[in-house]
């Protein structure tokens, strides 16, 4: 006799999919809270992406979380690895990739970016945008950003300002959430890099973020 107390495949199958349907629907309501807050995420992305040009692939997205910008990479025709330590919002990565067609352009990793599995020189480009208040150090991540790009390649830097962070703590306070913030900040990444002899080749601010742009000797 089967044991009725055993869920079958398709018992999990329907529960990830409604994890992933729950998942994308909090990332709709969030983008349309930020945006009646005053922050418009896909034109941030956009405006952050613009300060980088002449960008060559494949780049290296860290701390990606939704994978907006990963996206946004591969829009404009660029080769992508996504990496992030937590594999739920990798998850939802993945699905809006594939809600827009892009998921033949970008990698998706679960992976820990202090220690990324792959060569010297391996990408054109790393970039990170919005993870620096996520990290506890950012020492290791930079290192790690630093190693992995190629002689002439470009890295990428974005933070929120001082606004933009009061409207996201706005819009998890709404939700019932805290928005922890680290203590690595924009420019302490960006005197860190220009510390170990990168060019800083862009210092911009717009959408309620700072961008820098560096060039690896």
């Amino acid at each position: 006799m089967a044991d009725t107390n055993t869920p079958s495949t398709d018992d999990g199958l329907e529960v990830v999919a409604r994890q992933l349907r729950e998942a994308r629907e909090h990332y709709v309501k969030r983008l349309a809270a930020y945006k009646l807050a005053g922050y418009d995420r896909p034109a941030a992305v956009r405006f952050v992406v613009d300060q980088a040009e002449g960008l060559s692939g494949p780049i290296l997205d860290v701390g990606s979380g939704q994978g907006m910008l990963a996206m946004e990479f591969a829009r404009r025709g660029l080769e992508v690895v996504s990496v992030d330590v937590n594999p739920n919002e990798q998850m939802t990565a993945i699905l809006n990739a594939q809600l827009e067609a892009l998921p033949g352009r970008i990698t998706f990793m679960a992976t820990d970016a202090r220690r990324v599995p792959f060569q010297d020189c391996a990408f054109g480009a790393a970039a990170a945008m919005d993870a620096l208040h996520h990290l506890a150090e950012g020492e290791p991540v930079f290192a790690e950003m630093v190693r992995v790009v190629r002689p002439s390649g470009k890295i990428l830097l974005a933070e929120f300002d001082r606004h933009g962070l009061e409207i996201v703590a706005r819009v998890h306070r709404s939700e019932g959430r805290d928005h922890p913030v680290g203590p690595v900040t924009f420019a302490s990444a960006v005197d860190w890099f220009v510390a170990r002899g990168l060019r800083l080749d862009v210092r911009r601010k717009g959408h309620l973020h700072s961008v820098a742009v560096f060039s690896k000797p």
